[in-house]
């Protein structure tokens, strides 16, 4: 499952909501701790608890700098997974040097369909898995919209259940008992956006390749190259179409959970995130984003995307679609950073509701 914190705020009333997301200006640093419930179609109910601290490294009115985010959280669900992850987004002054850092530990009882294109509905078998993980990634500035980057990719499975003679049993891939992999590679992104989270204009394009080898301790060789493009375009008065083009591809012998996954909170939403998965899957995503009142803006999305072994096996039969729409609650509307409740829909069996922050792209 996507890391990325999915909240709705609880136990609190809405006057003590807006002074605890207020932003304080005034301040070099804000922290904000609150309650938080959720549901999706990966975790059912689930409730916890997010602490972030926000922050520029430079003068707060520095508009060369945005604002980094250092985020905190834990959640426990009713179907018994929980999740603590830490979230770190830091950008140094003149943002010359950049750090992504993705770190997290989670226990999942998850599904599992089988593997490929055309897995059936009714194949749903259970399983659970247990794992900790960090994604350290530093890029540096080579000109005004021009970035290079490192990048490493631990991730240790270290509890793998799922039935006897089932359906996870019986197929041929790898990762089926406990493992680890260990990666190291590059990135390259081109980044004209206004705004790292609610863009009214600009294009973001970023590739990353990283290699996993056994002869630096992972238990698997195999390569990951994800190419994601995103364009911002207004259309009239704060009226945004957004469009994604997403690949994520693997060589190899890639373990199950480093496979691609269609689905969740960032991608094809009404799809339960794994409810297909290969070595590789794509899509295409658009969204229309428009402001309602005050605070408020409505989305409304669709998209395509499929899952394939090799780029042979790509085909238009098999092609997977969802679309639906939401509602944006602006958390800190200075730093346009978004509440977003989605309903995502494919079929009758393909649909969900996502209670996130930030947009999925």
């Amino acid at each position: 499952m996507s890391f990325k914190l999915v909240l709705i705020t609880i136990c609190m009333s809405p006057t003590l909501l807006l002074a605890q997301l207020r932003q304080d200006t005034t301040r070099k640093v804000n922290y904000l701790a609150i309650p938080i419930v959720i549901r999706s179609p990966e975790t059912s109910w689930a409730f916890g608890l997010t602490s972030s601290a926000t922050f520029k490294t430079t003068d707060r009115n520095d508009s060369l700098t945005r604002t980094s985010v250092v985020q905190a959280f834990g959640i426990f669900s009713l179907r018994q997974q929980n999740i603590q992850g830490l979230d770190v987004n830091i950008y140094f002054p003149k943002e010359r040097y950049i750090l992504f850092l993705l770190a997290g530990h989670s226990y999942f009882p998850d599904r599992f369909w089988g593997i490929g294109q055309t897995t059936k509905n009714e194949d749903m078998e259970k399983y659970v898995f247990e794992q900790m993980f960090i994604t350290p990634h530093v890029k540096k500035k080579i000109s005004k919209t021009l970035f290079v980057g490192v990048l490493g990719d631990f991730q240790n499975v270290f509890k793998v259940n799922y039935i006897d003679r089932g359906l996870f049993d019986s197929l041929s891939f790898a990762g089926k008992s406990k493992y680890h992999v260990l990666g190291f590679g590059l990135s390259a992104s081109y980044d004209t956006r206004n705004s790292a989270f609610w863009p009214t204009k600009g294009i973001f394009i970023q590739s990353q390749y990283c290699v996993y080898d056994k002869t630096i301790g992972s238990d698997y060789t195999f390569n990951k190259w994800i190419t994601d493009i995103r364009v911002f375009k207004k259309v009239f008065k704060d009226h945004i179409i957004a469009c994604q083009l997403y690949n994520y591809s693997t060589f190899g012998n890639t373990p199950y959970r480093s496979m691609g996954m269609l689905g969740g909170a960032d991608n094809l939403r009404g799809f339960y995130q794994g409810r297909f998965s290969d070595n590789s899957m794509y899509s295409a995503i658009v969204e229309y984003r428009a402001p309602i009142y005050w605070r408020f803006s409505a989305v409304a999305f669709g998209g395509i995307g499929d899952v394939y072994h090799k780029p042979k096996d790509i085909n238009s039969s098999t092609l997977k679609y969802s679309f639906g729409g939401g509602i944006r609650f602006a958390v800190q509307p200075k730093e346009k950073l978004n509440m977003r409740i989605d309903y995502g829909y494919s079929d009758n069996y393909n649909k969900g509701f996502y209670f996130t922050v930030s947009e999925a792209f």
